[in-house]
């Protein structure tokens, strides 16, 4: 399990500026639009993400591949990504297709529409090195034009006080009418989102200590995704079935 801190840079690129703001760059899940900033995550395991949402507000249809480019490297680490509009309907691009080239640029287009969506997932792997990588994600169209970005900036560290991590343990999954979630004691402020296979988020809860249950009875059969969240960070992001 990972802990992570999070802070975001208020200056914009110095390197790259955009005519127009063409696309809105969010973390998963909220509304602030974090375009042509910094995302820091710290880190002690050896395999990190972070999900962002993707909206098109151009005002017409745009054809969207992703480059990365690597603005800090650090040898001996890799990372890969996920690009399209959900987590079943995207497509994830291994580290041994990504990581090796700079830049990379997803093969394909994925046609956005006018205030349609789509999910970027960024992952770094450190293999147990420690130190900071950066990499910057473009939003490109068909033209091969840079229409918006976000860097994401990963510094992995060893020496975690394990006391302060989240241990999360759910079920059942799949889950009928009930889901437990149960956390180490003495931790606070984790919160829980549920979203379905669209990205809306259906539930928002606080999580306690302990034993936690949420009722789904009123969900639909399906596939959600749900994120827990410790000071609004990130720690886990995995599927939950519902089938009543």
């Amino acid at each position: 399990m990972k802990k992570t801190l999070t802070f975001l840079s208020l200056s914009l690129f110095l390197s790259a500026s955009f005519g127009q703001d063409e696309f809105k760059i969010m973390l998963q899940g909220e509304e602030t639009d974090i375009s042509g900033t910094v995302h820091s995550e710290l880190t002690y395991t050896e395999e990190s993400h972070i999900n962002f949402d993707v909206e098109n507000v151009s005002g017409a249809t745009v054809d969207v591949r992703i480059e990365r480019y690597k603005v800090v490297e650090l040898a001996g680490t890799e990372d890969y990504l996920c690009w399209g509009a959900d987590f079943l309907t995207g497509t994830c691009y291994p580290a041994g297709t990504v990581s090796p080239h700079n830049p990379w640029v997803t093969p394909g287009d994925f046609e956005m529409g006018d205030g349609s969506a789509g999910l970027l997932s960024s992952y770094h792997v450190s293999h147990g090195i420690e130190g900071t990588v950066q990499y910057r994600y473009y939003i490109i169209n068909g033209d091969d034009e840079r229409l918006d970005s976000v860097d994401v900036e990963y510094t992995f560290a060893v020496g975690l006080e394990e006391e302060e991590n989240v241990t999360v343990s759910l079920f059942p999954n799949p889950a009928t009418s009930v889901v437990n979630i149960e956390l180490n004691e003495n931790i606070q402020n984790v919160g829980f989102s549920l979203y379905n296979v669209l990205g809306d988020r259906v539930i928002d809860r606080t999580l306690n200590a302990g034993m936690n249950s949420i009722n789904v009875s009123a969900l639909p059969n399906g596939v959600y995704f749900y994120t827990i969240r410790k000071e609004g960070d990130v720690v886990e992001t995995k599927k939950l079935v519902v089938r009543h």
